[in-house]
């Protein structure tokens, strides 16, 4: 793990892990990320990126544009610039970088809507208290909130707005390996199993002209997927279905393509899932199972989707697996592995009928 960040302003570095420390009390460097975290999130919902993208400001100029306290402000900035998020030039002007540079609003590929989701105190509150998840088992979101984190959601709409908003802008680089290697075209019909807004299949469709999908997931949520296949020009090749894939995937699709939706939920609820999809599969020998997600590295290994399996612990009660993990889930339902591809990062895991 590189816990370096380089500063861009001065050439200057800091390290998570404060090498000035005994070895023993190193891990409290990891209070920087909480500091670098609160103060970034005060900058990016107070809307400074978007007051920047014209070019460098004072603190002061900027808080008469966000009408905001000046010294208070600054003293934010100097904090933020500290990580090099955002620059603090020697003429006491503050600028973006290119780390900061997708928090605008604007910004093409931009990330401003998921990093204020991943850093709502929805997410962040379940972490004061993980070890109740490993104690029980349980959510910590739903010990914290009382309910669990969909039913949250529900009945807090503007929540639920800011997920959707993060995950419109939910492009993962690996995704775009993802397209290049592997042949959708190989299949005539693909079916996108809980495929929100239609994104991923959108794109599957633009590169392959002559192939057809439908597009299957809660009505509240297909409802928003029109324009994103119309912007994307492959309206007239999608058929869009309201479905819970709970109780019913539909039938008849060469290959039905589940992507970052399984790593929601437990064993259980992934296996019933996968059970459905192999019911809409049938006796047709030649379809395929293609689940897009992460898969968990060796003992030891640095990899991201640990992280994030003690998120889907203590947040939304899922999880992310290794190969055996998936294996095991699509054994259960029926399907065994086609392909064997590398773990670490976002994978595509082919799987056929038995």
């Amino acid at each position: 793990m590189d816990t370096q960040v380089e500063a861009l302003e001065t050439g200057r570095t800091f390290n998570l892990f404060d090498p000035n420390l005994p070895p023993e009390q190193q891990v409290l460097g990891l209070f920087y990320a909480k500091w670098i975290l609160g103060a970034l999130r005060a900058v990016v919902e107070l809307e400074v990126p978007d007051v920047l993208a014209d070019g460098p400001l004072t603190a002061e100029e900027i808080a008469a544009k966000t009408d905001t306290h000046a010294d208070a402000l600054y003293r934010v900035l100097r904090a933020v610039s500290a990580s090099g998020i955002i620059a603090e030039r020697p003429d006491g002007r503050f600028e973006l970088t290119p780390l900061s540079a997708g928090l605008v609003s604007t910004a093409e590929r931009g990330i401003r809507d998921m990093f204020l989701f991943a850093s709502d105190p929805m997410f962040l509150r379940p972490y004061e208290d993980v070890a109740y998840s490993v104690r029980t088992g349980g959510t910590a979101f739903e010990h914290i909130f009382g309910m669990p984190f969909y039913d949250y959601l529900k009945v807090n709409p503007a929540s639920s707005s800011l997920l959707n908003r993060a995950m419109e802008q939910n492009h993962w680089p690996l995704s775009d390996r993802i397209f290049e290697e592997f042949d959708f075209s190989r299949f005539k019909t693909i079916a996108d199993i809980g495929g929100g807004k239609g994104q991923f299949l959108a794109e599957i469709l633009r590169r392959h002209p002559g192939v057809t999908g439908v597009l299957a997931d809660q009505p509240q949520t297909v409802n928003e997927a029109k324009k994103v296949l119309e912007d994307a020009g492959v309206a007239d090749r999608v058929e869009i279905v309201p479905t819970d894939f709970f109780v019913e995937v539909p039938a008849g699709y060469d290959a039905y393509f589940v992507k970052h939706t399984l790593h929601n939920f437990g064993n259980d609820a992934a296996k019933h899932i996968l059970s459905r999809v192999r019911a809409a599969v049938g006796d047709n020998p030649a379809a395929r199972l293609l689940i897009v997600d992460q898969m968990i590295t060796g003992p030891g290994e640095w990899d991201t989707a640990k992280l994030i399996d003690v998120e889907a612990l203590s947040v939304i009660g899922g999880r992310e697996r290794s190969r055996q993990e998936w294996d095991e889930v699509a054994s259960a339902a029926g399907f065994e592995p086609v392909n064997e591809p590398e773990p670490g990062g976002l994978v595509m895991l082919e799987y056929r009928p038995v």
